[in-house]
């Protein structure tokens, strides 16, 4: 049975204030306009021109242009990330290009002032060949400029369309509110980097003439499908493929914390905060191993580190996982920021500072049979979910 021990986040030393983080908040990422080279424009003219019927030349034209400066502004705001497409055929309305495993569908608005976005029908219905996500782009084509504007993950359309319905035009198309895209860029990069595309695949609506001859069975969480990270490998000093993919960085063994080390790597700074952590009782024996990811390559002032060990009190062997979230050197924990760990059944730790606190950390520890896994959350204030694959622990494997 899966256990969870949470203490309250702990409190260290201010190292900027909040409005840094806004200032900071995805600078990296660069701008989300971008002006097209003329390569980039030829390309999208002369592609166009495939396009059999007139009346359907000028959209292909911009969407082609949409093409070009989404690759652009991906390519400047997201290392690893590239997007791929048919170079010798014009993008259609429906999916037009990937990224990974992601089917994204570019829409190209010529305008600001649309409140609807017609989508092709296909892109949601098509069970094998549906887009994981909208990406919708401002198309100033008298300035070669395109503009990414905002994005809409293909569960939160289903969801619209089950509670609301959508409105079919004329043509066949979808009309969906412009207000549905409600996913930022810096969110796009977000799920791009870090999210199986299976976790925005979304619950098909179901009629209820299909419910009365359905059995109900019992949902898995949505992260279960996702392939695991191995945490047990770490014990080991190597990491399974997943965590190599996801950048994952092995720390080496912890050495006791001296008072005065300077705190410049990353195994310092944690072994500084186990230190400083101690009055509260956690505690973390040598034999632990674990990892760090640096979130400053999506733009976030964050580090996750994740701490695992052996238990062997009990009859069954367990393990425990220890999850620390804060801020990089020379920041700060924005406030609002949730840390949250699950396992198969339900919530274990749901952490966020407390008010009228600056935590510059927040930890939880969740401990489980070697069969049980976790799956680990971080919610931005600005509502964006930042997703890992669950975690394992399968020391052998």
């Amino acid at each position: 049975m899966a256990s969870s021990t949470f203490q309250s986040p702990a409190t260290l030393n201010a190292m900027s204030d909040f409005s840094d983080f806004l200032d900071f908040e995805f600078d990296s990422l660069g701008a989300t306009t971008v002006t097209l080279p003329a390569s980039a424009v030829a390309w999208a003219a002369q592609v166009s021109q495939q396009q059999p019927d007139a009346v359907y030349l000028w959209p292909t034209f911009l969407r082609s242009l949409a093409l070009q400066g989404f690759q652009q502004w991906l390519t400047a705001g997201a290392q690893g990330l590239d997007v791929s497409y048919d170079p010798t055929r014009p993008p259609d309305p429906g999916v037009n290009c990937w990224v990974g495993d992601y089917r994204l569908c570019l829409v190209a608005q010529g305008s600001l002032s649309d409140e609807l976005i017609a989508i092709a029908p296909d892109t949601l219905e098509d069970a094998s060949h549906f887009a994981h996500l909208y990406i919708l782009a401002e198309v100033q084509e008298e300035a070669d400029r395109v503009t990414i504007l905002s994005g809409l993950r293909r569960d939160r359309l289903l969801a619209h369309q089950q509670q609301t319905g959508l409105t079919l035009n004329a043509d066949g198309t979808y009309a969906v509110p412009v207000h549905c895209f409600g996913s930022s860029p810096e969110d796009l990069l977000l799920y791009l980097s870090c999210l199986n595309p299976v976790q925005l695949n979304g619950v098909e609506p179901v009629s209820a003439a299909q419910a009365a001859l359905t059995p109900a069975q019992p949902q898995e969480p949505r992260w279960a499908t996702s392939p695991p990270i191995n945490a047990g490998r770490w014990l080991r000093d190597q990491l399974d493929a997943v965590a190599d993919s996801l950048a994952l960085t092995l720390l080496p063994p912890l050495a006791p914390a001296h008072a005065l080390m300077s705190v410049s790597t990353p195994v310092e700074q944690l072994e500084g905060l186990l230190r400083d952590l101690e009055p509260s009782g956690l505690t973390i024996p040598s034999t632990a191993r674990g990892i760090y990811d640096d979130l400053q390559r999506l733009g976030l002032p964050m580090r996750l580190y994740a701490l695992i060990w052996t238990l062997f009190e009990s009859p069954t062997p367990e393990w425990s996982l220890v999850l620390f979230l804060g801020p990089a050197p020379g920041e700060q924990l924005p406030l609002g920021t949730r840390l949250i760990v699950r396992d198969a059944t339900s919530t274990l730790a749901d952490q966020t500072p407390a008010p009228g606190h600056e935590a510059d950390y927040l930890y939880a520890q969740a401990i489980g049979t070697w069969d049980e896994q976790f799956a680990v959350t971080v919610e931005l204030p600005t509502g964006a979910v930042l997703d890992w694959p669950p975690f394992s622990f399968s020391p052998e494997a």
